[in-house]
């Protein structure tokens, strides 16, 4: 009995060591590997500062849940710290004892959405016993290996597809970063983050050991966002010297299980529906850091991964930070720099923990003009797009490849826009779930390329091969 018992374990374990696609795509080759190590402490503290300085969401999307949930700005500051201090315990969850990729954990948009309802339609004591409900949820996923089963059904072709549209999703918020009002200072502050940006990753390339092309990012919102903009009176000061040096965040700030929080089957349901998109959107985010880190994407990537953003979850609504999902901006800042070490984005979680307990530190990203972090988030979706055309190109693209791919682009892209735009005020009378599947983008392309997949390789293409 006990050898049969050793034997299913082993399978298992070998089970979650299979790659998840036949097809071996090598996106980009990395200067430093997950495993590796930069040269110097100084050279680790660079690149990891370098990462958290594209992670503009966390002092965003918090504010969005505190001000449905009928908050003060300054109970919403505070929830902005209490997010940063839990996405530094997040990311060393994940790539200490997850899935051990380097990606940054934050809060999530697909989440803050359904939070904004649920907190807004039931309130915040059965907010959070849907967060709690959602994240046991989410690390039972993760943990049971049901995950293995999408294999057949998320082929490469569709997850490149899933990857170029998380780098258009992205970049529409970049450019509305950059466009703002349309004050001229936008455009020079653009101008000048490219220029800066291009000239120091090609021309810098040797200049200190190839550390100036690889910090090129950090350099230039230094240089140019609190350099150049603080010249022209464009950074906030005030708002850094508004903020205390240190700030303890508490637990259970806002009660507990049996002591506070509400378990209602609407917030419940509401609250996993969030959660449900952010696994599709981490799932094409594990593909994505796996490509651009010269990593074969497995089995246990996804288990793993989806279990520890679940515990992440948990950790951070003990501290009453809103839920965490992986972070696409910060593969960008791997594909760009080469540098894929989970070692460099372990410090960036300190540096993030950093932030949590010192809300004047962290304020420097917010006193930074948009413009500036829009450009440079603008070109990070880029190298994530194209590492999602590599991605497609690496698959057969035969006649059912290239319909599955054009028509889940375009519906990721097209519909959204038609949703929000052409039929917004139909969109919104919908329940919120209907919402999520009409007007994310990410989420459109996962479900729509596994169906689509489904339908033409699983069912069209055999029955005409039976003709």
């Amino acid at each position: 009995m006990k050898e049969s018992s050793t034997y299913d374990i082993a399978q298992k374990g070998n089970r979650d060591d299979e790659a998840v696609w036949e097809e071996r795509p090598e996106i980009v080759t990395p200067i430093l590997k997950i495993d590796e190590r930069p040269a110097s402490w100084w050279e680790c503290l660079l690149y990891g500062w370098q990462h958290t300085l594209v992670d503009i969401s966390p002092f965003v999307l918090p504010l969005l849940v505190a001000t449905a949930a009928g908050l003060s700005e300054a109970e919403g500051a505070i929830w902005v710290n209490r997010g940063l201090f839990t996405m530094g315990i997040a990311t060393l969850i994940m790539t200490v004892f997850g899935n051990r990729l380097p990606i940054i954990q934050g809060p999530s948009a697909t989440l803050t959405g359904a939070l904004s309802s649920v907190v807004s339609l039931y309130g915040m004591p059965a907010m959070w016993g849907g967060v709690l409900a959602g994240a046991l949820m989410e690390m039972v996923i993760g943990l049971s290996g049901v995950l293995r089963l999408l294999r057949k059904v998320f082929p490469v072709a569709v997850s490149g597809v899933v990857v170029i549209t998380i780098g258009f999703s992205l970049a529409k918020t970049a450019t509305i970063w950059i466009v703002g009002k349309g004050d001229p200072v936008n455009f020079a502050l653009a101008a000048a983050t490219v220029l800066s940006i291009f000239l120091l990753q090609f021309l810098g390339g040797k200049a200190a050991g190839g550390i100036v092309s690889r910090g090129s990012i950090f350099f230039t919102i230094w240089i140019v966002g609190l350099g150049l903009a603080g010249i022209m009176g464009q950074v906030r000061w005030d708002i850094i010297a508004s903020k205390p040096w240190f700030d303890l965040p508490k637990l259970f700030p806002y009660g507990g299980p049996g002591f506070g929080w509400e378990f209602v089957a609407g917030a419940i349901i509401g609250a996993s529906v969030g959660y449900l998109g952010s696994i599709l959107e981490s799932l094409g985010d594990y593909a994505a850091v796996c490509a651009v880190s010269g990593e074969v994407y497995k089995v246990r990537h996804m288990n793993r991964g989806i279990a520890a953003e679940g515990f992440g979850c948990l950790i951070a609504s003990l501290f009453g930070g809103i839920p965490v999902t992986s972070y696409t901006q910060n593969i960008g800042v791997i594909a760009t720099t080469r540098i894929a070490s989970r070692f460099v984005v372990q410090i960036a979680a300190l540096i993030l923990m950093l932030y949590g307990l010192s809300p004047k530190v962290g304020a420097l990203l917010v006193a930074i003009p948009r413009s500036v972090i829009g450009t440079v988030f603008l070109i990070v979706c880029g190298t994530i797009a194209v590492s999602g055309l590599k991605l497609v190109t690496s698959a057969k693209l035969d006649t059912a490849n290239t319909f599955l791919v054009g028509t889940t682009l375009m519906l990721a892209i097209n519909l959204p826009v038609c949703a929000t735009y052409v039929v917004g005020s139909w969109t919104k009378t919908l329940p919120p779930i209907v919402q999520l599947f009409l007007t994310n983008s990410v989420v459109i392309a996962v479900v729509g390329g596994i169906v689509l997949n489904l339908l033409i390789n699983f069912i069209l293409v055999p029955l005409s091969d039976r003709r």
